[in-house]
């Protein structure tokens, strides 16, 4: 059997998750977006690859923990952003704005 594509398993998604499985929905629905993301390069990639460490750095980690966390951090970021908003980040300023509005500023 083959496996479902990214768009089935959206679909699916959206089809059953008013289903009462509420957090099992949501969390695979985010780790689809996770995998998208991973599949998918950054559109900052090319210009800006260590924008995710400097922004941890930046943030207090320490130049180890930035280094060894930046990849994870943008992906799961990235598919944060792409969740909320429907759009995908097209700079790492963009979706650092996202970041301190709706994660750093939520209530």
């Amino acid at each position: 059997m083959n496996p479902l594509t990214h768009t089935e398993r959206a679909q699916y998604f959206a089809a059953v998750h008013n289903l009462g499985h509420g957090e099992e929905i949501r969390d695979e629905a985010f780790m689809l977006a996770v995998q998208v993301m991973a599949e998918t390069p950054a559109p900052w990639g090319e210009t800006e690859p260590f924008a995710a460490e400097r922004y941890l750095a930046a943030r207090g980690a320490t130049p180890t923990a930035a280094s060894e966390n930046a990849i994870s951090f943008e992906i799961c970021m990235r598919a944060l952003q792409a969740l909320a908003t429907g759009n995908i980040a097209m700079t790492f300023d963009e979706l650092t704005r996202w970041i301190e509005t709706n994660v750093d500023g939520a209530q």
